[in-house]
């Protein structure tokens, strides 16, 4: 399905509204933020392409894309699709795309915040192949001028594609894609194994498997995207950065490598729109942080199978933070849920892990658990020098300290003594 197609069925659950023309600098974000309850599209002045956000602003919203009423029938929904991945039905490029004379200025680059370095596209999926692995994971990209944009690459799959083809001393060759399914957007900020390619992950979760390959560089995609730009990542280095992340924290400049543009590809028959990302809100923490909870459900259920609930909080930019419910029925189970939680998703850098009384998306609640239920001295585990994430500030090169806090009742204690007394 057509982003323009979900966006007019959505128009009966949820309010869309039209902000007309704003600025390409800071203005997209305070009108976002400020309507984060509703979908809004909009024009950038600089482009006649239109821009959408908060299609994912609310988990309901998640819910509604799946066709599910709560996180565990999501997860299993979503664990299947990983682990089923559709074989893919090839057809005609030309049918879905044409090639038009566009370039990086008419597509809708906005500088989100005011220390951004520049004008940023927040929701390109970057599609590479390498041999037979192929991969489709997010990446911000930073216009350069025209036809260059240098994009910043974490050391994952997109990392290792490139540096194949540039130990072989060839480009590597991408497509930047823009306006999407949200199912291809989650699909393809899960991170799968290396091999499992994300959009045919997306395909069984829309049950349609029907693919093309790009013109130059055959590299499968979904043919329902608004625009398509097929180039290389080149072996030449600029500075990218510094950039407000989903902590609201600036990351740094570094040197990435940079993007050169060959053809562009607008849909055929609909209208190309591009999804505007705002870092650090709730949208942005929702495609982020909420793919990565059925992998953590599953790791976690493999040695605490009472496992209830699990969320990635908004505090900690739904990346570093975990919290775990389970119903522990044996001593231990809680520091086995917290090393599984880390296993899953090396980024966590702390974990808290509670009875299945605690709402896990009540803070007050997780806070309560942790005065009433938590022994210092017992029950806060310590883990030094582990690879994370190098969102974390306090960390250095991605490596830091990680913790586990313990906030069940202990094992062998009466609930009386840490049951929450209600009015009846």
């Amino acid at each position: 399905m057509y982003i323009d197609e979900y966006i007019r069925r959505y128009s009966s659950i949820k309010r869309i509204i039209d902000l007309g023309t704003l600025s390409s600098v800071v203005e997209p974000t305070e009108k976002i933020i400020k309507n984060q309850d509703k979908i809004v599209v909009f024009n950038v002045e600089t482009s006649p392409i239109k821009c959408y956000a908060n299609m994912l602003s609310q988990r309901r919203d998640i819910y509604r894309l799946f066709n599910t009423k709560n996180d565990i029938e999501t997860y299993k929904k979503m664990l299947e699709a990983l682990n089923n991945p559709s074989k893919p039905v090839f057809e005609d490029f030309k049918k879905y795309y044409r090639s038009e004379k566009l370039s990086l200025y008419d597509i809708p680059f906005i500088k989100y915040y005011e220390e951004d370095a520049g004008h940023y596209l927040t929701s390109s999926i970057v599609a590479s192949c390498y041999r037979d692995i192929c991969n489709a994971s997010f990446h911000r990209v930073l216009r350069i001028n025209r036809n260059k944009a240098t994009l910043r690459i974490v050391p994952r799959h997109l990392d290792y594609i490139v540096k194949r083809h540039h130990s072989k001393g060839r480009d590597a060759p991408v497509a930047i894609i823009l306006g999407l399914h949200p199912l291809y957007e989650i699909a393809a900020a899960s991170s799968p194994p290396l091999g499992v390619y994300e959009f045919y992950v997306a395909n069984t979760m829309l049950g349609d498997p029907r693919m093309v390959k790009t013109p130059l560089y055959n590299i499968p995609i979904p043919p329902y995207a608004g625009i398509v730009i097929e180039g290389r990542i080149t072996r030449e280095y600029v500075w990218e950065g510094p950039f407000v992340d989903i902590l609201r924290i600036t990351d740094k400049r570094r040197k990435q490598p940079v993007f050169v543009v060959d053809k562009i590809y607008v849909s055929r028959d609909h209208e190309p729109m591009v999804h505007a990302i705002v870092s650090g809100y709730s949208e942005h923490l929702n495609l982020m942080g909420f793919p990565r909870e059925p992998l953590i459900y599953d790791s976690v259920r493999e040695v605490v199978p009472t496992v209830k609930s699990v969320r990635l909080t908004p505090g900690g930019g739904g990346w570093l933070h975990v919290v775990v419910s389970i119903r522990k029925e044996r001593a231990g189970e809680a520091r086995n849920a917290g090393l599984a939680v880390l296993n899953a998703h090396p980024s966590v850098k702390h974990v808290v892990v509670v009875d299945d009384d605690i709402d896990v998306d009540d803070p007050y609640m997780i806070e309560w658990a942790i005065a009433t239920r938590v022994k210092a001295g017992e029950d806060i585990y310590i883990l030094r020098g582990l690879r994370g994430s190098t969102l974390d500030p306090r960390g250095v090169n991605g490596v830091g300290d990680k913790m586990i806090i313990d906030a069940t009742k202990p094992f062998n204690e009466d609930w009386d003594k840490y049951r929450m007394v209600k009015p009846r």
